[in-house]
């Protein structure tokens, strides 16, 4: 059975960076790092939960 699609799609490899000293572009930045952390976790953290019950189920212990 193939993965699903959502599955296989990649976290960004280039995060935004720090231009600055001030807690304004350390907001900045962080604010797009709280956006792309939750989906790119949620994702990752499926595609173990996946892998490991198909290496379960082809091991015989489902």
């Amino acid at each position: 059975m193939p993965y699903q699609e959502n599955l296989k799609t990649k976290c960004p490899e280039t995060l935004p960076r720090i231009n600055g000293k001030t807690g304004t572009d350390i907001a900045g930045a962080l604010l797009i790092y709280q956006d792309i952390y939750p989906q790119c976790a949620a994702r990752h953290n499926a595609l173990v939960n996946e892998i490991n019950k198909r290496e379960s189920v082809l091991n015989g212990n489902h």
